[in-house]
């Protein structure tokens, strides 16, 4: 029975609580997922401005490096039309095609491959002479584009004169058909320094990085930008494509620049579960206020009639199970009408008080002590299937009520009548048990008048 109290009591209040537990995880669980969410919106919305700003960086590349190889192909036509162009011919050639692009630094044909001719020269004096055939660095990749018959692009690499450039180099072959001989070498050098900077690459604030040395795409050697960059798990990457060529431009995105979805997405959502879940107790609070009322005597704090008639329904089933039996007692204050008109209401409410403490006090912790309305007590005893058993629990119960209730230095002496029943032994029914216990109580209630009557009347005998 106390078990069974304990999981009842425990139960009741632990369930709105365990249900409050299952909102916020759920609440935390739900939130966290819808924060991940708007913070990989976030990551997705940096990559794609990213790529839009690698997009525009890698169009803008291919153009200023693709006119300079037409206006290479410009120079190159001019060579076949006229072979024998002496290099005063050729100097007034050749401002025009530097004209052409804000990033070509030289000039340089070569005849035979050695370097015959060199715009502007001012500066480009240590090319002059140069022979290919004997600069084991250049002459692989003039031999490629000998053998290819078209434009190849090498580089970037360290020039001659100085600085480091991108070289275009267009083999020249004159005449047509069986006659076709090669004449030579044109090559135009872009100037790196100039197109980097151009593209806004000086400073390199968003840490852009091209690879792909003499053209050769992802396979090249990177030669711009922070060296960890291609190996980041995170890098985007774009080709640059120019005639026969390759790069690969790449960039790690600054997810420190996405915005704050996330951090708001979580303040919002658990500022309200927040709200959410102090309002779920403020009403189980209320809910377990109104269950107690509910359930309990409000001046005494004992259990009332439905916890009683509840708790008698369990015993009888036990009771069943078990072969066993238990006792309901009724008790019955004597003379309680006379406290509420001799001292008040509120001595009346403190004998009640102090009865309900007395009879609990009395009682083991497995009996029920309920006050079914005014000054009636019910008791339920497990265990007691004897009248032996009943009469000494009673005259316990007895002794603890004569006591006097001390109020506001008033002795207050009431008596109790007392009647009782045992299931299953008198009675087999919850009905037919209170039945008899009530009338036994009524019974007991009766004889005392009925001495006190006849003490009056001896008293009166002269």
């Amino acid at each position: 029975m106390i078990i069974r109290r304990a999981r009842e009591a425990f139960g009741g209040l632990l369930l709105p609580y365990i249900g409050v537990l299952v909102v916020v995880l759920s609440g935390i669980l739900g939130t966290e997922y819808v924060a991940r969410l708007a913070a990989e919106r976030d990551r997705e919305s940096v990559q794609l401005e990213t790529q839009i700003q690698l997009s525009e960086l890698r169009a803008w590349l291919e153009s200023e490096i693709n006119s300079v190889l037409y206006l290479t192909r410009g120079l190159t036509a001019y060579i076949v039309a006229r072979p024998d162009a002496t290099p005063a011919e050729l100097a007034v050639v050749a401002p025009y095609i530097v004209r052409g692009s804000d990033h070509i630094r030289n000039i340089g044909l070569a005849p035979d491959n050695v370097v015959r001719f060199v715009y502007p020269l001012t500066g480009n004096e240590a090319a002059l002479g140069l022979d290919y055939t004997q600069d084991p660095k250049q002459w692989p990749t003039i031999q490629r584009a000998i053998e290819h018959g078209d434009m190849l692009v090498s580089g970037p690499l360290p020039l001659v004169q100085g600085g480091s450039g991108l070289i275009a180099r267009s083999p020249i072959f004159i005449d047509e058909g069986k006659d076709s001989r090669y004449w030579g070498m044109v090559s135009i050098v872009i100037d790196m320094n100039s197109l980097l900077g151009a593209a806004g690459l000086n400073d390199n604030p968003r840490g852009i990085a091209l690879r792909g040395t003499d053209g050769q795409g992802a396979r090249g050697e990177q030669f711009f930008g922070p060296s960890a960059v291609f190996e980041n798990r995170a890098v985007l990457t774009q080709p640059v494509n120019f005639r026969h060529s390759q790069w690969e431009i790449a960039v790690v995105p600054d997810y420190r620049l996405q915005g704050h979805s996330g951090m708001r997405v979580r303040g919002l959502l658990y500022g309200l579960l927040l709200a959410i879940v102090a309002l779920l107790v403020q009403l189980i609070r209320v809910f377990c206020r109104a269950r107690h009322q509910a359930s309990v005597d409000s001046l005494t704090g004992l259990p009332n009639r439905r916890i009683l008639l509840e708790r008698a329904n369990q015993l009888i089933a036990q009771t069943r199970r078990n072969d066993s039996g238990f006792a309901l007692c009724y008790v019955d204050l004597n003379g309680f009408k006379p406290v509420n008109d001799r001292y008040g209401h509120h001595a009346g409410d403190q004998v009640l008080q102090e009865t309900a403490l007395r009879l609990r006090h009395a009682l083991r912790a497995v009996d029920t002590v309920a006050r079914t309305g005014g000054d009636e007590f019910v008791l339920l005893l497990p265990g007691i299937e004897s009248a032996a058993n009943v009469d000494a629990v009673l005259q316990k119960l007895s002794v603890a009520l004569r006591v006097p209730v001390r109020y506001k230095g008033q002795s207050i002496v009431v008596g109790a009548s007392m009647g009782w029943a045992l299931y299953a032994r008198e009675a087999d029914s919850l009905d037919a048990l209170m039945a008899l216990a009530d009338s036994r109580m009524y019974e007991m209630k009766e004889n005392l008048r009925a001495v006190a009557r006849s003490a009056q009347v001896g008293t009166a005998v002269p």
